[in-house]
């Protein structure tokens, strides 16, 4: 074989985020993929620009462990997060604020500033709820009717999903901004589950749906028929309280289930445990009654012979999902046949979770907000910006930069390296 026919080399990361100290334990590509939020170990909460690589905002959100991130953006960013100091908190900045934000990156916090620090993200919303399950939380926005005086207008309303503080093997779930617990999901009867590791919250035209995994392998899905319907001007859960039907349980780990994800079509959700089992689950059709229920075998299964892969995503358009190893490895799988199709290399140390950027849906568009955020351009950049004869302005310029990110395929994985290595792939 001649060097020009020779096969390629192992995959390399197209870029590391070095800027926490601890491991990282939450991942998040949002903003059309403009924007990654990063929570570490200590607690802390890193929002990067996707297109220059350097931090938007920094600041320590909990005094425990980062359990899970979600960034929404709108007409601001949203920062959902959740500590093992059992707080679930809800921070907002416009992108008009960012220059005002606090920057200084967790591994260079113990320095002496040389400078006047920036501010950190307003904190909206701080519920207290259960985080010794080491079981993140799950949300699902929810239509509301935006004349209700009920609710405060500038919070999307959503459905926070969390272990039950006094039962583990139970479900609460809570209302943001009202700030109050709608229902609880009770306990599987007559079976031994343990503690909640994993929950994932959807609804459909058929009800809303809890689909839960549990210290014992055991996955379930629990659906309330009917409308999402919340009374917004009451301070306590619906009269009557909701019915909770369990309408789907399997047992296909041998060790405690470490994550689930649903897969955008909503007809399957995938898990994964500490042992070396993947599994995909069918969302069942609901039964015209209850019925009592006994293990069903998953519709799909694949022993990899890799144990301890979690913070399982699939990709937006279904047609892969990532793990994160505890053997350093990252790897990619093919939703449709369970198989692995890549094995990503660079961390020396375990991955606790991975994210995926946007595939489907990205358009041009600005950052949220007034239109006013821009980069200051690159040397290349201002080359381009220095000819005459090319027309380019600097507005220009990042439109290019913008959407060079926003079409690129990334996966991202956070490590107890405190590193985050990005990915173009597939």
């Amino acid at each position: 074989m001649n060097r020009d026919q020779q096969a390629p080399g192992p995959a390399t990361p197209t870029y590391i985020l070095r800027g926490h100290a601890a491991p990282i334990h939450a991942l998040h590509i949002f903003c059309q993929n403009l924007r990654l939020v990063s929570g570490d170990a200590e607690g802390w909460i890193i929002v990067w620009d996707m297109v220059t690589k350097r931090p938007v905002a920094a600041w320590k959100a909990h005094e425990g462990a980062v359990l899970e991130v979600k960034g929404v953006s709108s007409e601001a960013v949203e920062i959902y997060t959740h500590g093992r100091d059992h707080k679930l908190r809800l921070w907002r900045f416009r992108a008009q604020e960012e220059g005002l934000l606090e920057k200084t990156l967790p591994v260079d916090a113990h320095e002496t500033p040389h400078s006047e620090p920036g501010i950190q993200p307003w904190l909206v919303h701080s519920l207290p709820v259960n985080a010794l399950n080491f079981c993140a939380f799950s949300i699902l926005q929810i239509e509301h009717d935006k004349s209700d005086t009920g609710l405060d207008n500038k919070t999307s309303p959503v459905l926070v999903a969390v272990p039950n503080a006094l039962d583990s093997g139970a479900i609460d779930l809570f209302h943001l901004p009202l700030e109050r617990r709608i229902s609880t999901v009770p306990a599987a009867a007559g079976v031994k589950t343990g503690m909640v590791m994993a929950v994932s919250l959807f609804s459909n035209p058929a009800g809303l749906y809890v689909c839960s995994a549990y210290e014992d392998g055991r996955v379930m899905v629990f659906v309330r028929r009917g409308a999402l319907i919340i009374e917004t001007t009451t301070t306590g859960p619906p009269d009557p309280p909701w019915t909770w039907e369990n309408v789907y349980t399997s047992c296909p780990h041998s060790q405690p289930v470490l994550s689930i994800d649903l897969a955008p079509s909503k007809a399957y959700f995938l898990s994964s445990s500490a042992d070396a089992v993947l599994a995909k689950h069918e969302i069942p059709s609901l039964p015209s009654a209850s019925r009592a229920l006994q293990d069903s075998p998953p519709k799909q299964s694949a022993n990899t012979k890799h144990s301890g892969q979690q913070g399982l995503r699939i990709r937006d358009d279904g047609r892969i999902f990532a793990t994160a190893g505890w053997d350093a490895r990252i790897r990619v799988y093919s939703c449709k046949t369970m198989k692995e199709l890549a094995v990503l290399k660079w961390h020396k140390e375990g991955c606790y979770a991975v994210a995926f950027g946007e595939i489907n849906g990205i358009v041009d568009s600005k950052y949220p907000g007034d239109g006013s955020h821009t980069d200051e351009p690159n040397d290349s950049d201002s080359q381009a910006l220095n000819r005459d004869e090319s027309g380019f302005s600097l507005a220009a310029v990042q439109q290019q930069r913008n959407r060079k990110v926003q079409n690129t395929h990334w996966l991202a994985a956070g490590s107890k390296d405190g590193k985050i290595s990005l990915w173009d792939i597939y």
